[in-house]
């Protein structure tokens, strides 16, 4: 499989087999018989969710409406879940994509023994299920390669990592940035060795700070902070679209120090620093539409022009180095297989359709919304929120912040705030499912820190860092913000 190719193509003649992508378009008046090649996919509308997928019933979004062997499901925002199916040349190529990272990336020998921990969750959700049949491929193609999947279950994680895990030569850990962050910080307090061995990292779901990752690989001894921990950018709509690579790694890495790099790169940015990976382009086609990345795949359940409401860009191979060049970086980034990753690079900055994401889920302004227009609390609340994640700088944990603005400011702080924090988390629970999932894995990490703040005072504009970070690890308090 040449994942490597430079050319994305379109087969219209199986395109014109998927009986509501025909609907769709007579309804934009389009005749797909009009579309002969790759060049005529500009001609299309942009979907999505809203749009397309649930507007039809599932089999007819499939190629000539055959069910796949494998289907995965995700939280929708009104709660209901939706159904993405997957074939078998769609899970040939994450398979092949995690053998390219084992490969070139992390380095490990096919004949040395290595045990994969998923710590993916393994229920309905892409994640879990579609890594362990990635390394299953992987097994097939001649490592020495055993996997155990043992979830979002942290006891289960742990008694792996100290009773079989030194049996293997080589460890990978496959997870959420917070819970791979919460069993190394365990396994260090309960005496598990895990420094001075060959342990690898593949994460997904959760954008880190180039800290985040230091901390973590700190915690490991490892040095090599390129080439042992790669994030992949995927989803349930279309699984694996990119991956990180030393290359892109050591890109990122430069803007903590070079501001030049960063303004060429991301722009005036507010917030935290984009992701940036490298896809393949014979399996994906990305376009920027209103600085949000609509994609073409060619997966079982075909996604044409697919808005996936993920904000960022685009950069050709040619583009990359001409920014290197610029910025006299191309002799440093050869180094870090400049002459390798011959690949499109994304520039991930967030989504426009989720509040916030923690622990990997997406938890959409709907679920937000009605929980604070819950007949209990609303006449407590003006209805003006915002939410966001933080890693706390000490327990390395994440926690999840939702900021309410009172109606009045002089209401009964503490059993309001009570009140508003147990209603919050039923309805958390009751329209998300993935949180749900979640707070029965992890017990009170899932909880949100609730933070009052007056009307006029700006405060959900200006987050006061200092007093945050005081509430990790400790009962949630009311603030008050003036």
């Amino acid at each position: 499989m040449n994942l490597k190719s430079n050319k994305f193509s379109v087969d219209f003649k199986r395109i014109r087999s998927i009986k509501a992508y025909r609907s769709f378009l007579l309804r934009h008046k389009i005749k797909l018989s009009s579309l002969k090649t790759s060049k005529d996919l500009l001609k299309l509308p942009v979907t999505d969710k809203a749009s397309y997928i649930n507007k039809f019933r599932p089999e007819s979004l499939l190629f000539k409406g055959k069910v796949p062997p494998m289907i995965s499901a995700s939280s929708g925002s009104s709660g209901q879940p939706n159904f993405w199916f997957r074939d078998d040349k769609q899970e040939e190529v994450g398979g092949e994509i995690h053998r390219i990272i084992l490969d070139k990336i992390f380095d490990i020998n096919k004949k040395d023994s290595t045990l994969v921990v998923i710590c993916f969750s393994m229920g309905v959700w892409i994640a879990g299920s579609y890594t362990l049949s990635s390394f299953r491929y992987t097994a097939r193609k001649g490592y020495s390669l055993s996997v155990i999947s043992p979830g979002i279950d942290k006891e289960d994680t742990l008694n792996i990592l100290k009773n079989l895990a030194p049996r293997f030569k080589n460890l990978i850990l496959a997870g959420y940035p917070p819970f791979i962050m919460d069993v190394i910080n365990d396994a260090a307090k309960e005496g598990i060795e895990l420094k001075n061995r060959k342990i690898k990292i593949i994460t997904s779901g959760d954008k880190f700070s180039e800290k985040w990752r230091s901390d973590l690989l700190a915690m490991l001894n490892e040095k090599d902070m390129n080439a042992s921990l790669i994030g992949i950018y995927g989803s349930a709509d279309a699984g694996i679209l990119g991956h990180e690579t030393p290359l892109s790694i050591f890109l990122r890495r430069e803007t903590l120090a070079n501001k030049a790099l960063g303004q060429e790169l991301f722009g005036d940015r507010v917030g935290p620093i984009p992701a940036l990976v490298q896809y393949y382009p014979s399996e994906v086609n990305f376009e920027t539409v209103s600085n949000e990345l609509v994609l073409t795949t060619k997966t079982a359940m075909p996604l044409m022009r697919y808005n996936i409401h993920d904000t960022g860009r685009t950069l050709n191979y040619a583009e990359i180095k001409n920014i290197l060049d610029k910025h006299n970086l191309t002799k440093k980034a050869v180094k870090f297989g400049l002459n390798y990753w011959k690949l499109p690079l994304l520039i991930l900055s967030g989504r426009t359709d989720v509040a916030v994401t923690f622990y990997a889920l997406n938890i959409y302004p709907e679920n937000i919304k009605s929980s604070i227009e819950d007949p209990r609390i609303t006449k407590f609340l003006t209805g003006n929120y915002s939410a966001f994640s933080k890693t706390s700088e000490k327990s390395k944990t994440e926690r999840l912040y939702i900021k309410l603005e009172l109606a009045n400011p002089k209401i009964n702080g503490k059993k309001i705030h009570r009140l508003v924090t147990n209603v919050l988390v039923e309805k958390l629970s009751e329209l998300n499912i993935e949180y749900r999932k979640l707070r029965s894995a992890i017990g009170k990490k899932a909880l949100p820190v609730v933070i009052f703040t007056n009307p006029n005072d700006n405060g959900l504009n200006n987050i006061n860092e200092r007093r945050l970070l005081s509430l990790n690890g400790k009962k949630p308090k009311v603030i008050l913000m003036k």
